[in-house]
């Protein structure tokens, strides 16, 4: 058609257009009906029951498939280009140790052919999503080369694909990206199939389990994966060879080497063939050295590069000076070289002027901060120094880093306070952590002035004083903040944050009780933030308001975790948190003082409190998300595990110590094949155990169950659940042991105080990693068999109170690392054997540690910056912990030992048994033991005096018994000896002196021995007693005892023998009788003048 008029031809190409814009407007979105019917049948493989958020929006009722979640179409044509299928099953975390927990899960049986209908697809992504790899090799990976616009592929973290799917692989000749990471390829490269994706630029084959080097016989004059720019080859087995490989990637820009064991030499003169490269990762490669200077010069012809990580290798200084030659080097990370040497290398240092990033954390540097040598970098951006020993105070030399934006001095051992000039002078500062150090002093008020901070970090030091609100006031960037575990005084308003819009997370757990937070200053303040985390733990919330929840929380609507523990917070459970919160996940408010009856919620804690009532229907079945119910330490009550239980994915249950009664349920709506943990302990629970009990918990996991101290009963069903973990005490089990539970693996098992017969089961000898065996409190009989000698990990053996006869078997004796052992109460004979000298105890501490480990909890809140920090509780580690605990009689008391108390109690009772002969002199070598028991049995002979060496003892009781001699006075030396219980013996003789601890004895430890005297007996010792004991006699006289008989006899005989030597001398010589009788007449006149005068 001709326009004969410029104006109608101009009218004619508007309203064309007009009407091309209003099609397309009408069309636009609008997705094919075809590929909506794909993208169903496409969910409905997948579905799964237990997943009731699984693709909500993907639903056949006529809407737009385009506006459904994880789909992206072309705006003109409607069909469906992009599909992010990742994660399916809505993990929160993909850290590996997670994933291989679910790996045994269902796999998904996925019909590739499927996607054969979205003719535009460009990017499909079924990372982590537990593909079946025999599905998707009957179904045709290969056919999807029809789909000639796919660009991007990731199936990534499928942990079922190996090396199987490679040949479908290789016709898909449209790929761009590739991403393979996590999945079970293994071997050598795969170099053939590889170089048929000639259009590849990005590759990642992050940890596949390839090894040795890179087959390129073939490709030597053919150019090999010629447009590739990114390759990831992290976490093989790759060595140093692969360099030949990689020297003919001629486009690569950016290259992952790390976790391979590539070793020896920095490979300088390799690297300078990458002449494109601009980031290289060679961290964890095994790396020991530098090449010579002159081949470091090479690194010259690499002008790109930008970004160097070599962290975790074994380079000394030498290896600064070679990456020097790096002309565009910005971005250096060495950290955790620690053969660095202990000095800082501020003379190599500096040639690397250009650095904007510089991470040297972990590197065991000391001395002080090397401010000298890092002002020579003008462009210094981000400097991380933590993890060293660097000490001193932070210099205010440090303001000539202007440029700075990020540091962290977090983890040495600085001290002294802070300078008003210095940090404050850094105004571009946005990350700024100090936290793990010795700073002191009172916080400056400049740091007001650092309105571009987005982190701040100064937990674990020593800051005193009082907060001043106008510190935070103006800090207006602030999206995270912690200031626990410092000595701050007085009140602190939360209000001060007031006006921070961009706050997130907020931690603050106090060290002291002299700190006070104040939430209701000024009186119905609103917050402008909402935040994500808040923390605020022993902080004594308004404690001078009666301890009142903090109303501002009524205001946020983000929250993801709370923690407000240790506060004695009162009032009712303040419901609305839950309400107000949809998306919270970790709510912990232990040990405050909430009464009354008591979604996206996955961690709840509420132990610890004053909470009553029955737990609400809702909480065990509106929360389909909730993995970790903690209700522990309360008064609730009902039958909160009756009927049809619904937990969803629950994970950890722990309702113990509160009054709980019923039945568990038999039938439930969940396998629980996701329950790792079972806490019903000290309630009243009652009935039989339902089989999937003993079949929690995904095969090849460990499962704790831990139900002591109800009122269950008949016999423990068998099951597939192998647990480590294992307390069904105190209660009124029956029958024999059953030998069908999977206790191979167990570390604490107690069968204790229940009604169990028969005799100590032979599958025991399997248990190799018990720490706790607790039998005791049963009716099980026979002998100890010896194989119990053999279970080398054993520390606490409790059979008291059994029926078990015989002797003592020598075998015990090689329990050489046990702390523990209860005997007691059986029928037991024959002599101790004296080789229990060998039981030296524990070579290392075992009930320090959580017994039951908790996986790594994912967090719920990421940090985004250049620390990228990922949000942990300080207080998480003691939310979930399950602790060891046993009864053990010392002091005269059955008293209960829990947790890392029991890598201190050391004790051996043997009481109320048939054990014969004496005591082994080689007991007195036991001398880590605190509490030893030889009580009621028809042991004979003397108390070792090598008792006196046990120096740690508190209790020892020997009554009961036959023995006889006398009370070691060299006991006198045990300063630790509360108890002491020698009644109902045959003992004679004086008993010890009344000092140390002796002094506090009274005479109930000694009744019952006639023969003993001495305080505290009214029994004086008397020396002439015809009862006394000649031979103790003889050891106990002083050298001043006289006998009266021999003296007299001696005295009299000596006077007759004088006497008549006397006369002797007086007969035989005149001379002296004259003068005798002189001076006896002299005497006689004497005394008669005497007399006469007076």
């Amino acid at each position: 058609m001709e326009c004969w008029g410029l104006s109608k031809c101009e009218s004619w190409l508007y309203w064309s257009l007009m009407i091309h814009i209003l099609v397309v407007w009408q069309t636009q979105g609008d997705c094919i009906e075809e590929e909506r019917n794909a993208l169903l049948e496409i969910k409905a493989s997948a579905y799964d029951s237990k997943m009731d958020h699984f693709l909500p929006t993907w639903i056949d009722h006529g809407g737009d498939c385009c506006d459904w979640e994880r789909v992206n179409c072309n705006i003109i044509t409607g069909h469906v280009t992009d599909l992010f299928l990742y994660n399916l099953r809505g993990m929160n975390d993909v850290d590996m140790e997670l994933q291989s927990r679910y790996q045994g899960n269902k796999l998904w049986p996925l019909n590739v052919s499927l996607f054969l209908h979205f003719k535009e697809l460009k990017t499909l992504n079924l990372s982590y999503d537990f593909l079946d790899k025999e599905m998707i090799m009957k179904t045709g990976l290969g056919r999807l080369s029809s789909l000639n616009k796919l660009e991007t592929l990731d199936l990534s973290k499928n942990f079922d694909l190996d090396n199987d799917i490679l040949p479908s692989l290789t016709t898909l000749t449209s790929l761009i990206v590739l991403d393979l990471s996590y999945t079970g390829l293994n071997g050598y490269f795969p170099t053939n199939e590889f170089a048929a994706l000639e259009n590849l630029e990005t590759l990642d084959l992050t940890q596949c389990e390839f090894n040795g080097t890179v087959e390129i016989q073939g490709f030597e004059s053919v150019p090999i994966l010629s447009k590739l720019k990114t390759l990831n080859l992290g976490s093989n087995e790759f060595n140093a060879s692969v360099m030949t490989f990689l020297n003919n990637l001629s486009s690569l820009r950016n290259l992952d080497l790390s976790n391979n064991p590539l070793s020896g030499l920095f490979p300088a003169q390799g690297l300078a063939k990458l002449m494109n490269i601009e980031k290289l990762d060679l961290s964890y490669t095994g790396l020991d050295g530098t090449p010579h200077i002159q081949v470091c010069k090479s690194l010259s012809r690499l002008k790109k590069l930008e970004s160097l990580v070599i962290s975790n290798n074994n380079f000394n200084k030498s290896i600064i000076s070679c990456l020097s030659s790096l002309p565009s080097l910005k971005i250096l990370d060495l950290s955790y070289s620690v053969s660095l040497g202990e000095s800082f290398p501020d003379q190599e240092l500096p040639n690397l002027h250009d650095l904007e990033v510089l991470l040297m954390t972990n590197n065991g540097f000391n001395g002080t901060l090397p401010m000298k040598a890092l002002s020579s970098f003008h462009y210094l951006e981000v400097l991380d120094l933590s993890d060293n020993n660097f000490a001193g105070s932070i210099p205010s030399s440090i303001q000539a880093l202007s440029s700075l934006r990020v540091v962290s001095f977090t983890n040495n051992e600085l001290n002294g306070s802070l300078s008003d000039h210095g940090l404050c002078e850094l105004k571009n500062l946005q990350e700024m952590d100090l936290s793990h150090n010795m700073l002191d002093g009172i916080l400056p008020q400049c740091f007001n002035n650092l309105s571009s901070l987005k982190l701040l970090d100064i937990s674990s030091n020593r800051f005193t004083g009082k907060l001043p609100p106008s510190l935070i006031a103006n800090l207006t960037s602030l999206e995270y903040i912690d200031f626990s575990y410092n000595k701050f005084e007085g009140s602190f308003p939360f209000s001060s944050f007031s006006n921070l819009t961009n706050l997130q997370a907020v931690q603050f757990i106090s060290a002291n009780d002299r700190f006070e937070m104040e939430t209701e200053d000024p009186i119905g303040w609103i917050p402008m933030f909402q935040l994500k985390v808040l923390v605020l733990s022993s902080c004594n919330i308004n404690r001078h308001k009666g301890g009142v929840v903090p109303t501002f929380l009524l205001h946020q609507h983000k929250l993801q975790e709370l923690h407000i523990p240790h506060n004695s917070l009162e009032g009712n459970f303040p419901n609305w948190l839950i309400e107000n919160n949809t998306n919270l996940e970790v709510l912990n408010l232990r040990n405050n003082s909430f009464g009354g009856d008591l979604s996206e919620l996955q961690i709840l804690d509420l132990s610890d409190n004053e909470l009553s009532g029955e737990v609400p229907k809702a909480l065990l079945t509106d929360l389909s998300l909730l993995s970790i119910l903690k209700l522990s330490n309360n008064k609730f009550h009902g039958e909160i595990l009756s009927g049809n239980l619904s937990l969803g994915n629950i994970e950890r249950v722990h309702l113990d110590s509160n009054y709980f009664t019923g039945k568990i349920g038999i039938k439930s709506k969940n396998k629980f094949e996701f329950m790792t943990v079972l806490d019903i302990s000290n309630n009243f629970f009652t009935g039989v155990i339902p089989s999937w009990i003993s079949n929690m918990g995904t095969i090849g996991a460990f499962s704790q169950l831990v139900i002591r101290n109800n009122s269950f009963k008949g016999r423990f069903p068998c099951g597939t659940a192998s647990f480590s973990f294992f307390d069904i005490s105190h209660n009124s089990f029956s029958g024999s042991i059953p030998s069908c539970l999977n206790l191979r693996h167990v570390e604490h098992l107690h069968l204790g105080s229940n009604r169990f017969i028969g005799p100590i089961p032979s599958f025991f000898r399997n248990l190799t990693r018990v720490l706790t065996l607790d039998i005791g409190n049963n009716n099980l009989s026979g002998i100890i068999p010896e194989f119990l000698g053999d279970l080398s990990t054993l520390r606490i053996l409790l059979l008291r109170k059994n029926k078990f006869t015989g002797s003592l078997p020598n075998h015990l004796c090689q329990l050489s690392d046990a702390s523990l052992i209860d005997l007691s109460g059986n029928t037991l004979s024959g002599s101790i054997p004296s080789c229990l000298r060998n039981i030296t105890g524990p070579k290392y501490l075992a009930f320090m540690k959580e017994t039951v480990s908790s996986y790594p909890i994912s967090s719920y809140y990421y940090y985004k910056g250049v620390l990228d920090r990922q949000f942990t509780s300080k207080d998480r580690s003691e939310m979930f912990e399950i602790q060891d605990e046993v009864q053990f009689t010392t002091k005269g008391l059955s008293l209960p030992y829990k947790g890392d108390v029991l890598d201190i109690m050391s004790g051996l009772d043997l009481s109320s048994n048939k054990l014969t002969g004496e005591i082994p002199e080689e007991l007195g070598f036991l001398i880590q033991i605190r509490a030893l028991n030889l009580s009621h049995n028809h042991l004979t002979g003397p108390i070792p005096v090598t008792f006196s060496n046990l120096a740690n003892i508190e209790s020892l009781d020997l009554s009961s018994n036959g023995l006889t001699g006398k009370v070691p006075s060299e006991l006198i030396k045990l300063t630790s000896l509360s108890i002491f219980n020698v009644s109902h013996n045959n003992l004679s003789g004086r008993l010890p002196e009344m000092k140390s601890q002796f002094g506090t004895f009274t005479e109930t430890s000694y009744e019952e021995n006639p023969l003993l005297c001495g305080p505290p007996l009214a029994n004086r010792c008397k020396t002439n007693s015809v009862f006394t004991n000649q031979l103790v006699e003889e050891d106990t006289e002083k050298w001043y005892n006289i006998d009266m008989t021999s003296f007299y006899a001696s005295s009299s005989s000596t006077f007759v023998v004088l006497l008549l030597g006397f006369a002797a001398v007086l007969y035989t010589n005149p001379h002296w009788r004259r003068r005798w009788l002189d001076r006896v007449e002299d005497c006689m006149f004497a005394c008669y003048y005497f007399i006469y005068d007076s």
